[in-house]
């Protein structure tokens, strides 16, 4: 039978091993999705369902981890002594740090393959229209992803350009994700200050959520202000979004200090 140090031994290596895969996952993830961008002609939505089925993978990846602890790790030692409960907030901890991990990366993965498919995309409102009358240049408006009613400068036509298909998706998931990563600061700054509010179990401070309510207030805006900067259609939205984020708040305070 293995000795106590000989088992933390192996427990640790194999951490190490799930945690080096890990790694290896995101990196070859990473360098898949953005040559299937490229080499699919920019379509977005089969990028995402490669990834879908690689996140997949990573999650079964993390769940080995409880797995092996449960159902080898922990019965052995727990034959040698006392020690099991230490060794078993690493498979808890590692758990939580590769879950957490995995979002950070799903979220800049998204928001540059969302940017280059933008910067793709975007290049339909360079094309030349024209005015359905006198046949006159029409300039296609940036930043609204649907049918756009130009009037024509010399004659006055009204004309009805429907954009193709990848610029009116820009404004669908596109630029929520391109705004989502262009506000990763604000975002880290509220989970962190949310996380440490939930590590008080229902007792934190008042200080805490003051804290809470400002970094969660500045994230919104900004990500909300960034949306608005890609779609003006979204700009009618600011305050019932804002609103909308003021009543989850307030739910979730709730919740929290029953």
């Amino acid at each position: 039978m293995a000795s106590k140090e000989e088992l933390i031994q192996r427990w640790d290596s194999f951490l190490q091993k799930i945690e080096v895969r890990f790694n290896e996952s995101l990196g070859h993830a990473e360098e898949a999705c953005h040559e299937q961008l490229v080499a699919t002609a920019y379509e977005y939505d089969t990028v995402m369902r490669s990834w879908s089925g690689m996140k997949a993978q990573v999650h079964v990846l993390i769940e080995k981890i409880d797995e092996v602890w449960a159902g080898k790790v922990a019965p052995e030692m727990e034959t040698l002594g006392d020690f099991a409960h230490d060794e078993g907030n690493k498979a808890y901890d590692l758990s939580h740090k590769l879950l957490y991990s995995l979002e950070d990366f799903q979220r800049k993965l998204e928001g540059e393959l969302s940017q280059k498919f933008y910067d793709h995309a975007i290049q339909v409102a360079n094309k030349k229209a024209s005015c359905s009358q006198c046949n006159a240049d029409l300039e296609i408006k940036k930043d609204i992803f649907r049918a756009q009613y130009i009037s024509c400068t010399f004659c006055n036509t009204v004309n009805t350009i429907a954009p193709e298909t990848k610029f009116i998706k820009i404004g669908w998931g596109i630029v929520d994700h391109i705004a989502a990563l262009k506000t990763t600061d604000q975002y880290k700054a509220m989970t962190a200050a949310e996380e440490a509010i939930r590590a008080y179990r229902g007792k934190a401070p008042a200080s805490f959520w003051t804290d809470y309510y400002t970094v969660y207030n500045t994230y919104w805006s900004a990500y909300f202000t960034e949306r608005m900067a890609l779609n003006t259609d979204l700009k009618e939205r600011y305050d019932s979004d804002m609103a909308r984020k003021h009543k989850e708040f307030e739910n979730f305070k709730e919740i929290q200090t029953k």
